[in-house]
């Protein structure tokens, strides 16, 4: 069985699969399935989850199997704290639900704006609790993630030497609501490792799954492209595209990128993971 290829995480030293496991889908699976699904996932050589603190009990029902597979892959988790006191609760309480005394990275969660920024730059800001964190060697990294303003996430990455980004990066967003331009080349510039996420759209892609996935991860930098992936067969199929690694042609990239476009256009009103950003006051 040929192993997943992996890929630099920007600078921080670590090589990652270029397929990582969400997990935002896990507070609807029974506690055996979950724990079934992430077996799988491993088994079969994904080395990255992301989960989040607000994805009600995704943490529990991934932290089922830490235990005995924590040391197999790379656990990233995320906050929307913005305080120092809130920031160090949330990760004390990841660390319980996920069932292990340390993670890989954690995220502030889906920075909006500029007053975000503003907010976990304070002195009591969320970034200090992390880094309390970091000193004594309970998480090793701290990222950035955003769904609704790309400019926000290049001037975060500017201003404080984040080690990720998770961003929206799939075909629907890639169609009309660009992130990667200015994202990737803020990481690249900063040395920050591209995590993409939004890749099949919350099944607005799921028949076209295959081609959506080659998209995420043929775009330049990406060092993995998250999925939610709720039972074994989906697991299975993602790994066997991401075995193959291989990248869309430009014609088969256009081809994706108009379908996605129409499928958009046709359900826009359900389309609430395609956010911009809100407008500002007169």
């Amino acid at each position: 069985m040929s192993r997943l290829p992996t890929r630099p995480l920007g600078r921080t030293g670590v090589n990652v699969t270029v397929l990582g496991l969400g997990g935002v889908t896990y507070n609807l699976l029974p506690d055996a399935e979950a724990a079934a699904v992430v077996h799988r996932a491993i088994d079969l050589g994904i080395g990255y989850i992301d989960t989040a603190h607000s994805y009600k009990d995704s943490e529990q029902k991934i932290g089922q199997v830490m235990p005995e597979r924590r040391d197999e892959v790379f656990l990233a988790t995320k906050t929307t704290s913005r305080t120092r006191a809130g920031m160090a609760a949330d990760i004390e309480e990841s660390l319980k639900r996920l069932r292990t005394d340390r993670l890989d990275c954690v995220q502030l969660h889906d920075f909006k704006d500029e007053d975000d920024l503003r907010a976990v730059l304070e002195p009591d800001g969320a970034l200090k609790a992390i880094e309390q964190f970091r000193a004594d060697g309970t998480v090793r990294f701290v990222g950035i993630t955003g769904h609704r303003d790309p400019d926000i996430l290049a001037r975060a990455m500017a201003e404080y030497p984040f080690d990720t980004v998770l961003c929206a990066l799939g075909a629907v967003h890639g169609a009309v609501r660009p992130f990667a331009p200015a994202v990737l080349s803020a990481a690249r510039q900063h040395g920050v490792g591209v995590v993409g996420m939004k890749v099949m759209a919350y099944a607005f892609l799921k028949d076209h799954a295959e081609r959506a996935l080659r998209y995420v991860m043929g775009l330049p930098d990406v060092a993995t492209a998250v999925v939610g992936m709720d039972n074994i067969a989906q697991v299975e199929a993602n790994v066997a595209v991401a075995r193959a690694c291989r990248p869309l042609s430009s014609e088969e990239e256009a081809s994706l990128l108009a379908d996605a476009r129409v499928i958009y256009e046709a359900r826009a009103q359900e389309a609430w993971f395609v956010k911009f950003p809100t407008p500002s006051a007169p």
